[in-house]
């Protein structure tokens, strides 16, 4: 009696051959995904410096910011200003009708030109002091007592004054203190292009 084909030697040698080789085909493409998956990561890693360098980039520009002294032009945007001096004082104002200081006033004599084309409104909002991390907003009522003469006429006031283009006005802006901050020396002054401000620049209120 004859054995039945899938019995013989060489139906089974053709099976083995088939298994072994479906087996080879798995065992490449599980290699070939390992491949991919190693490269997609090696190009995930190869960009992630980009985004580390481009913080890195935005920090040094911050870093970088100009920081001027007192009777040096600061220009911002549109705008350039300049401190031309620095006080002290108890009160601010007309002799008749002083405004008096809570604390301790320092009175900031300002200089503020519009480069811009057109018509800019500065407020008294657009300067404020620093100091570290604590920010000091300046006093609107003592700073249009301080820029009041003796007749009571009010010139320059910082308060919502309209400046059209290539012209500057020069003013006081008062800030009211504690004692011990208004003394201190490393306080330095934030001025802005806006009531938002858009753009701002740094100046030191002491030449020490």
């Amino acid at each position: 009696m004859k054995k039945p084909f899938y019995k013989k030697w060489w139906f089974i040698l053709i099976v083995a051959i088939i298994v072994l080789g479906a087996l080879g085909n798995m065992a490449g493409g599980n290699d070939t995904t390992k491949e991919n998956d190693k490269k997609d990561k090696v190009e995930t890693s190869a960009k992630a410096p980009e985004n580390k360098d481009s913080s890195k980039d935005e920090k040094e520009d911050k870093e970088k910011e100009e920081i001027v002294g007192i009777n040096t032009p600061l220009e911002v945007g549109d705008a350039v200003f300049t401190l031309n001096g620095v006080s002290l004082a108890d009160q601010v104002g007309p002799s008749v009708l002083p405004t008096k200081a809570s604390g301790k006033y320092v009175v900031l004599d300002v200089t503020y030109k519009n480069n811009g084309n057109k018509a800019v409104t500065i407020d008294a909002s657009f300067f404020k002091l620093k100091r570290g991390e604590k920010t000091y907003e300046s006093d609107s009522a003592a700073s249009m007592s301080a820029n009041q003469g003796e007749d009571g006429n009010i010139q320059n006031s910082f308060f919502l004054q309209e400046v059209n283009p290539d012209m500057e006005i020069k003013g006081k802006v008062v800030f009211d203190l504690a004692p011990e901050v208004a003394e201190a020396t490393d306080l330095q002054l934030q001025v802005q292009t806006g009531i938002f401000g858009t753009e701002t620049g740094m100046i030191k209120l002491r030449h020490y």
